[in-house]
């Protein structure tokens, strides 16, 4: 199921504008697309100093192209202050490199159930879901996906989560430190 682009863009811009620093910064959008919602913060604000870093599996304008888990793990993350994960899906593997790299910085999200509410195998087995319950019924999950996904980040070290929701779709930010 293809994603849509920009769906809640309103809450996405708000969530953004309420969350970034003060000073100047860069932000590494990691699923960048056409950069529409940081010119839509930049625009809510009136920020001029928002410097934009574009990962995008599609040519894009401002985009480096290719695999983001691939630049996630091999770019220097300490040259950035935000780090976007506006994915159509659970971006599970690219906030692990961030746990894993030691990034220290404001991270962005989103998490979006597919229309079989699926979840990654690796959050379910962090969770405690093993291999044969995941194959016995892939989809039961689905309802406390959201829930395992906060319990994951906390067991991470991430203290707190802000988000606006609507349905199986949450838009977050967090700080790690």
């Amino acid at each position: 199921m293809p994603g849509t682009d920009n769906s809640m863009l309103d809450a996405k811009t708000q969530l953004r504008a309420d969350h970034i620093p003060n000073q100047p910064f860069v932000v590494l959008d990691a699923f960048g697309g056409f950069g529409e919602t940081w010119k839509n913060v930049a625009k809510k604000t009136g920020r001029s100093d928002i410097h934009r870093v574009g990962i995008d599996a599609q040519d894009r304008p401002g985009c480096v192209k290719g695999d983001n888990r691939k630049w996630l793990k091999g770019i220097d993350l300490s040259r950035f202050d935000v780090i976007d994960l506006d994915a159509y899906g659970i971006p599970y593997d690219q906030v692990s490199i961030l746990f894993r790299r030691n990034y220290s910085g404001i991270v962005f999200f989103t998490f979006i159930q597919a229309y079989e509410g699926l979840v990654p195998a690796k959050l379910l087995a962090e969770s405690g879901i093993t291999k044969p319950m995941r194959k016995k019924c892939p989809t039961i999950w689905a309802h406390s996906a959201w829930q395992m996904w906060l319990d994951w980040l906390a067991n991470n070290g991430v203290k707190t989560v802000w988000h606006r929701s609507k349905h199986r779709k949450h838009y977050g930010c967090f700080v790690l430190e």
